[in-house]
């Protein structure tokens, strides 16, 4: 219940009370509301959007705020947009697709894990990766920002020995609908039934009953994100019909 304590108020008011995740979640609200406002992000100009901020993170687990790339202040206006469409009928499942490059670090054990396919595979999207103006963004949760630590570090000193980070292009799926049971393995299997490997899962539920899913996949085309998007609102629409997935609370 500490994380739905005066949810209804300014996060700042609150702060000396609560516990020390709370404190923390109130960090990354005020982080990821700086970088917005520094970015001049139309939608966080608009009167009323820091009290529609911090609501967006009180109805979220704490979980929520630890785990998210508050960096990618992006992704939280992402998810917070989802959960919104999740509430009109026509609209849900939100449902949303994007290209995000994913990092690896691989030792000297990684022969004993990975196939030559595999290293050919993510040299290739490295590769790929380096031609493009505009990097796709990396997940919305995970280890990144310590990978990208690794990175700077090598960069910085090229002498120094380091293991290898491989970059992979993969799709991030985000799907925000009514919670209930078994929903998480509902999705898993309906992303399986159409070929997806999923590699991350997220799943968190909102205080007033709805949820955000999010999955990292590989085995799709890259560039093929809008067919991926209208795929999964198609099989989306067979498991509704065979009664594998409903929506209903």
């Amino acid at each position: 219940m500490g994380d739905t304590e005066s949810c209804s108020s300014r996060a700042v008011d609150f702060v000396p009370r609560q516990s020390r995740s709370w404190r923390q979640k109130v960090e990354v609200y005020n982080q990821v509301l700086r970088r917005l406002k520094d970015s001049n992000e139309e939608e966080a100009l608009l009167p009323g959007f820091e009290d529609e901020l911090w609501a967006h993170f009180c109805r979220l687990p704490t979980r929520y705020a630890l785990d998210v790339n508050a960096e990618r202040a992006q992704d939280v206006l992402m998810h917070k947009r989802l959960l919104k469409q999740a509430h009109d009928p026509v609209t849900r499942p939100a449902v949303g697709v994007r290209l995000v490059q994913v990092r690896s670090i691989c030792d000297d054990c990684v022969d004993s894990i990975h196939s030559q396919h595999s290293r050919k595979v993510e040299l290739q999207c490295s590769n790929h990766l380096s031609k493009q103006s505009i990097l796709p963004p990396p997940p919305a949760f995970g280890s990144l920002p310590e990978l990208e630590h690794v990175c700077e570090a090598r960069d910085k000193d090229a002498t120094m020995i380091a293991s290898p980070v491989y970059t992979r292009l993969m799709h991030e799926i985000t799907i925000s609908t009514n919670d209930k049971p078994k929903l998480l393995s509902q999705l898993t299997s309906l992303l399986s039934e159409i070929g997806l490997n999923i590699t991350e899962a997220h799943a968190f539920s909102t205080i007033d009953g709805y949820s955000l899913d999010v999955f990292v996949v590989d085995n799709w085309a890259h560039q093929e994100i809008e067919q991926l998007g209208n795929v999964l609102l198609r099989e989306i629409q067979k498991f509704e019909m065979s009664g594998k997935l409903t929506w209903a609370c």
